[in-house]
């Protein structure tokens, strides 16, 4: 069905773009088919579009979207993955670079309570000697026995493409193209990432203010879309509240479903 000119700006944007919409406002459908035109317009061997997400549920609500929206030719160059998926490719490669062994293993999270005991969560963001003593053990782990717990991922991913540029150009050559989804509940780590490798790769941020999974932690929300904005000068689309799951369409845009 042909693009609405609203959403055709996305499709011929080459430069960071943000798309602002409600559920059902059609924001995953065209990030989609903006993944489909950069496929497209030529990938080098082992190149791919990254789909970033919070959740392994809302990755395969993009998969589901993508069996609709993306020619099965392509659908082999469209990577859709968790941040802490994201966050342990880089990791398991590269964390030799922050002093870690190269081989790398994840400390699981019953193996870590194992370690830490019975300390309440209301305990660990107070003055906690058991705590605070664990926390030491934890980076020690890290840094000489090569397990790391899920709670250093963001963090250490930072680290890394803050360190190195080598990195940052790695990932920027194998994904020329990055979509975030849920963009308005990244964290500061997460989006310290995205921000480190926006000057090398076009970003692609997809929000949804009404849709807040973590509004309880600093920068998360309307504070987000205005560090988005502020940070890469993106393209704004806002969909606003268009709801194609319904089966409502807008015809004085020439809305697609």
């Amino acid at each position: 069905m042909p693009v609405c000119d609203l959403r055709q700006q996305l499709l011929d944007c080459k430069g960071h773009a943000l798309v602002l919409g409600g559920p059902g406002s059609g924001k995953t459908t065209i990030a989609l088919k903006k993944a489909v035109v950069r496929i497209g317009a030529g990938m080098a061997p082992g190149q791919s579009v990254l789909f970033l997400s919070f959740s392994k549920a809302a990755v395969a609500r993009v998969g589901e979207a993508t069996r609709l929206e993306v020619p099965k030719a392509q659908r082999g160059m469209l990577s859709m993955q968790t941040f802490h998926s994201f966050f342990w490719t880089l990791l398991s490669a590269h964390a030799y670079l922050l002093g870690a062994p190269k081989s790398l293993r994840i400390l699981l999270p019953a193996d870590e309570q194992a370690q830490y005991g019975t300390i309440k969560k209301k305990d660990r963001n107070v003055k906690n000697p058991e705590w605070d003593k664990w926390l030491v053990e934890r980076e020690r782990l890290f840094r000489q026995d090569g397990k790391i717990a899920f709670d250093l991922f963001a963090a250490n991913a930072v680290d890394l493409l803050q360190r190195s540029i080598h990195v940052r150009r790695l990932v920027a050559q194998r994904y020329p193209l990055i979509i975030v989804d849920e963009a308005q509940d990244t964290d500061a780590n997460a989006w310290r990432c995205i921000e480190l490798l926006a000057p090398l790769v076009q970003i692609v941020c997809l929000a949804d203010l009404e849709q807040q999974i973590f509004d309880y932690l600093p920068g998360i929300g309307p504070e987000r879309i205005v560090t988005i904005k502020t940070s890469l000068t993106p393209l704004e689309l806002d969909l606003g509240g268009q709801n194609h799951r319904s089966g409502v369409t807008d015809r004085h845009i020439g809305s697609i479903p």
